[in-house]
């Protein structure tokens, strides 16, 4: 597309609205360039240069990314490596006399810039924003520019993050923009920030104060008087606030300022509840005339944190109430649209959060944005993430981009944690998960490393708090890191990774006692959940949205209980993408209260029903629609309400009305019959009424195999019930019983949830297993009918090691069966047998070295 024709049309100000016209004007040209880029994966030589062929290369728009998909592989492979992106443009001869700045809003992870030939400048992170002035390198005799980017995601153990848990995304994946300014300007060259700051040191019911300080940069070649004009409106568009001064900029260098605005009265305090913005329009002037304008919201709002209450906002206590956001979406993975992340945040929003950390980077401009207005406090934080690298370079450039996070970030009111890591010591320094940390050279530098880090931070930003997140070792007390940040944040995951769930509180009651005057916040706690996976009886591990629910709901009720924790944030809000890792859903950590194509599980009702003050009624059975039961079994529903007397009804019978307990949860024992089964719920309040319906199929599993029997397919070794993408639901395992069908012998297990299940649609199925099993009996009637065993070695083990025979009613089936021999570690294996039988089938497992194992199983009749 060519802007020469239409550049002026779409010229924008940094003015945010008509209601200023009066007092301001245009002089900033800003467009957007996302439009019509070339692309090519490869690192090609003379990219670069104006004459490279582009003819065959594919059209993109930013934002892109070429990892959308890649990074879930069954090879558990994707692309980081060297791409190209370019891009030609002809420009309007109005900006011909401009300051022409391109301006990109992030790309990942080291980005080269090149303008017709001409190098133009590098950056390293992925995470920040960053521009190059291209003025000298463009022309405007009517011929095109021709833009080429290099954007490498390779790893680069110079630059954070080093080992990360989520997808090194490349590409130019957040908007870029032209930015053309007059000769004397607001300094753009400060980290990739505006370069004016705005600030509120003190603020109270009664008056608040802007301080506004900035750099002024005269590009041109004659001394310059300016004077530098504030104005302050309110929500409405009225002046209630104005400040000027003047100064001097000599030719070809920059002038530094500070003032501060008359002191506003009355003025309306920002928080989550009641987000009141203001909008501070700042000007340059020269010569009485308007040479650049930045226009910034200023939310009034102060706060504290304290060992022993927590948190504090505008003068009272407040309960942070969290949840962590990464900034991927299946199908686009990072390349998300400032739609993509207005519905992320209100998502969260509805929910009832009033707190967001932003993990385990700096995200879009366009979330803070949305935060100062939607009201959500916030922690960002850079991408140091489980491991550092104790070298000059790499503390060098962990340093530039906590100053680039800053400065770029500093004007946004619900910033108010400034984070500077992540779980350094879960990895060592040669890159590999650990347990304990027992070199002490390594700790010592980590130790180094973190003053430093915190110390930036704070020099940087004295008006918020520093924090850094720590998983739950005791090796962050060796070096006293805890003692470093002014709030010691804690990742906790007792009662999912090991432990039990009972262990929160008094984890934290004793970590107050320690160190009473240490500022504790949760920073992390969180379990997974598959939506094809659910429990009558869930336990650790499963994966089931059952667990996942039984899990935060006694972490919330312990929160509630500990009012000296400064705040806590659920991990994650959305499942994200998370390469190299297993569970039940190979490369994606599930742990989110949303979908990673953003379905709300039920679990995010649990806490919109705590969190949300709005009444509501939610049947929290949307996990688990189809299911199904042995005869005259119950099943439990639970539902999550604000509202007293809540009254369910199931096919049309009542049942008693109850309360919430202390999470607001009420359970109900029910009996389903075969078929749909309507479920009613429903509360009111001051005369409303509420309530929410719906729809269970239920299947009454025939496992006495009577003459209407057609199929059955066991879920072996787990506890829970798996609906597959044919609808076929696979009966959670059980011990033989007669008459009936089970196992003979054998201990139930899973594999590690690291380990990544290849070869299937059906991952969940081949997650647990039965080890060291003696047998299978099934008390079929007599007919024909179809077995199928499923496989999956569960141990990265040599050839050899696990080998055993396997016979159905006496006819041997498998001889000398080796899965590491016949598939290797966590492929799926499906074996089916025609059977003929007056009787029963047993399945008879003879092992010849090491354990039989046994994954799934289904019969059908035929």
């Amino acid at each position: 597309m060519k802007f020469k024709h239409f550049l002026l049309s779409i010229a924008i100000s940094f003015t945010c609205s008509n209601i200023y016209a009066q007092e301001t004007v245009s002089v900033r040209t800003q467009f957007s360039l996302n439009d019509n880029w070339k692309f090519s994966p490869k690192g090609l030589e003379f990219a670069s240069t104006i004459t490279a062929n582009d003819k065959y290369w594919k059209r993109v728009d930013l934002p892109h990314t070429w990892n959308a998909t890649d990074p879930f592989n069954d090879d558990a492979t994707y692309v980081r490596g060297i791409s190209w992106y370019r891009k030609s443009l002809v420009l309007n001869e109005s900006l011909k006399n401009k300051r022409l700045f391109i301006y990109f809003e992030g790309a990942n992870q080291v980005t080269d810039v090149y303008v017709n030939n001409n190098f133009v400048g590098q950056h390293k992170g992925g995470y920040t924003a960053f521009n190059f002035d291209i003025s000298k390198y463009v022309k405007f005799d009517g011929s095109e520019n021709v833009i080429a980017v290099q954007v490498n995601n390779a790893a680069d153990f110079s630059i954070p993050p080093l080992s990360v848990g989520y997808a090194m995304y490349g590409g130019i994946y957040r908007d870029v923009w032209l930015i053309a300014n007059e000769q004397v300007h607001f300094n753009f060259a400060d980290h990739g920030s505006t370069g004016l700051f705005v600030a509120t040191p003190k603020v109270n019911k009664d008056m608040a104060l802007v301080e506004v300080k900035g750099t002024v940069q005269n590009q041109s070649n004659a001394n310059a008087d300016f004077e530098i004009a504030n104005t302050l409106y309110d929500a409405n568009g009225n002046v209630v606030g104005k400040q000027k001064s003047t100064s001097e900029v000599v030719r070809n260098s920059s002038s530094t300022f500070s003032v501060t605005l008359p002191t506003i009265s009355n003025p309306k305090l920002w928080s989550p509840e009641t987000p009141y913005l203001y909008t501070l329009i700042t000007q340059i002037l020269v010569n009485g005339k308007v040479t650049d304008q930045l226009s910034n919201k200023v939310g009034f709002r102060w706060f504290s944190f304290d060992a022993n209450t927590g948190f504090s906002l505008n003068g009272a206590k407040y309960i942070l109430k969290g949840t962590n956001r990464h900034q991927d979406l299946k199908g686009k993975g990072s390349a998300l649209t400032n739609e993509d992340h207005y519905r992320d945040l209100k998502i969260i929003k509805d929910m009832g959060c009033n707190f967001l950390r932003l993990a385990h980077y700096p995200q879009d401009p366009e979330v803070l944005r949305l935060a100062d207005q939607m009201g959500l406090l916030i922690w960002e934080e850079i991408p140091v993430v489980n491991n550092m690298n104790p070298t000059p370079e790499f503390t060098a450039n962990a340093q530039y981009m906590a100053k680039e996070m800053i400065r770029q970030h500093y004007n946004h009111p619900s910033i108010i944690l400034w984070g500077s890591m992540n779980e350094v010591l879960l990895w060592s320094q040669g890159n590999e998960r650990i347990q304990v940390q027992e070199d002490t050279v390594y700790l010592n530098q980590v130790h180094k490393f973190a003053v430093t880090m915190d110390s930036t931070v704070r020099k940087e930003d004295a008006s918020r708090y520093s924090t850094m997140a720590m998983h739950m070792s005791g090796d962050y007390d060796k070096i006293k890191l805890p003692q470093i940040p002014q709030v010691a944040s804690w990742n906790i995951y007792n009662g999912w990774y090991g432990g039990k769930v009972e262990e929160f509180g008094p984890t934290f009651d004793q970590k107050h006692k320690d160190n009473p005057n240490e500022i504790l916040f949760v920073s992390e706690y969180g379990a997974e959940s598959d939506l094809q996976i659910n429990a009558e009886k869930p336990q650790r591990l499963d994966f089931s949205g059952a667990y996942q629910r039984y899990f935060h709901e006694s972490y919330l009720a312990q929160i509630k209980q500990r009012p000296y924790l400064a705040g806590t944030a659920i991990w994650n809000q959305f499942d994200f993408s998370q390469p190299n890792v297993g569970g039940t859903m190979s490369h994606l950590n599930h742990k989110g209260m949303v979908t990673w194509d953003r379905i709300k599980k039920d679990v995010y009702y649990l806490y919109k029903a705590n969190w949300n003050p709005e009444p509501m009624v939610y049947i929290a059975t949307r996990d688990w629609l189809s299911r199904g039961g042995k005869p005259n079994a119950t099943s439990t529903i639970d539902v999550y309400s604000n509202l007293k007397n809540v009254v369910l009804t199931v096919n049309g019978k009542k049942y008693p009305a109850q309360n919430g307990n202390e999470v607001n949860k009420i359970s109900w024992q029910v009996a389903l019959k075969n078929g749909e089964n309507v479920i009613h719920a429903s509360g009111n309040l001051n005369g409303v009424n509420y309530s929410d319906q719906v729809i269970i199929k239920y299947k009454i599993f025939n496992n006495t195999f009577d003459d209407g029997f057609t199929n059955m397919a066991i879920n072996v070794g787990s506890n829970t019930q798996y609906f597959d993408d044919s609808e076929q639901i696979w009966i959670n395992d059980q011990p033989y019983t007669k008459g009936s069908y089970g196992y003979i012998k054998g201990n139930p297990s899973n594999l590690s949830i690291k380990s990544l299940i290849t070869h299937t649609n059906d991952t969940p199925l081949y997650y647990s297993y039965l080890n060291n099993l003696s047998g299978y009996r099934l008390d079929v009637k007599p007919g024909r009918y179809e077995v199928e065993l499923c496989f999956a070695e569960p141990n990265k083990i040599k050839r050899g090691e696990r080998v055993f025979n396997v016979s159905i009613n006496g006819k041997q089936v498998e001889l000398e069966f080796d899965l590491a021999n016949e598939s290797g570690f966590a492929v799926a294996i499906n074996k089916k047998y025609i059977v003929d039988t007056n009787g029963p089938i047993d399945i008879v497992f003879t092992p010849i070295k090491g354990e039989p194992i046994l994954n799934g199983l289904r019969i059908v009749k035929l």
